[in-house]
């Protein structure tokens, strides 16, 4: 097994892996093809709650996030098994407490073993929350960020979003797109579609209204995004994931304080 060919590395490599502790508001972990964790930092390790050095071995993200989570953590592992390659500059982006946005940088790769095999997955998540406020080119589209957050249930046109910054809506497309690596409607849909697979999983509500909840105003639209996304559509997705929810009532507070409350540690 991988975890005991890493356990028994020599020390030079150990203490490269350790370098890692060392690295301000960076998240990071290796996992066995069966997804089980054999190594965090200790950045990772202290926001998981795991006290023991050890104490991850063996556990897979099912013992530390909610399904929601679980499913999407998953689905980029598959890919970088099954396909072999890299995904680089993943975003992920979270409401906040206030309607601050919070948001990461995730990348995995494959860790291939001399005969070609993939043995292993690595990843990386930076905490980009931390920088925002210091990092220019973050906080020059903030404005535009904490709008998105607070009204992605509605019609967000460009040319609004645009003026919150100033720039003509061709200068802000391609400013939006060198800072985040998205367009601003791909930002949106993102931010949508977390919100809906959060619903699905946590609320009762039919899938029709979920969409309309989520700023989905055509529900066809809304099963193929959310299909592309997750290779499912709504109705198997809740199938598959939300055997275990709540029977207590959802509201869209509610969605945004235990989405919150999954990156809140993250964001210190």
């Amino acid at each position: 097994m991988f975890e005991d060919i890493l356990l028994g590395m020599r020390m030079p490599f150990m203490n490269i892996l350790q370098l890692f502790d060392f690295l301000p508001n960076v998240f990071f972990h290796i996992k066995d093809i069966h997804q089980k964790f054999i190594w965090m930092n200790v950045s990772l390790r202290e926001y998981l709650g795991e006290k023991e050095e050890m104490g991850f071995l063996n556990k897979t993200d099912v013992d530390y996030f909610n399904p929601d989570l679980v499913f999407l953590y998953k689905h980029e592992d598959i890919e970088v098994i099954t396909t072999r390659r890299p995904i680089l500059n993943q975003h992920w982006f979270v409401p906040g407490r206030n309607n601050e946005q919070k948001w990461f940088i995730s990348s995995k790769i494959p860790l291939i073993d001399i005969d070609g095999n993939v043995i292993a997955i690595a990843g990386l998540m930076w905490n980009l929350s931390q920088e925002y406020k210091t990092v220019y080119p973050l906080s020059e589209m903030k404005n535009v960020i904490d709008y998105i957050f607070s009204h992605y249930r509605e019609k967000i046109s460009i040319e609004t979003l645009a003026s919150l910054v100033f720039l003509s809506q061709r200068q802000f497309e391609r400013r939006f797109r060198e800072i985040f690596c998205l367009s601003p409607s791909d930002f949106i849909l993102k931010v949508r579609l977390d919100n809906a697979i959060c619903y699905l999983v946590e609320s009762e509500e039919s899938i029709t209204q979920i969409a309309i909840n989520c700023g989905f105003y055509d529900s066809s639209y809304f099963t193929r995004q959310f299909k592309k996304m997750t290779a499912m559509s709504p109705k198997q997705f809740r199938k598959k994931y939300a055997s275990n929810r709540s029977s207590e009532k959802v509201t869209q507070q509610s969605i945004n304080n235990k989405m919150s409350e999954k990156y809140k540690k993250m964001s210190r």
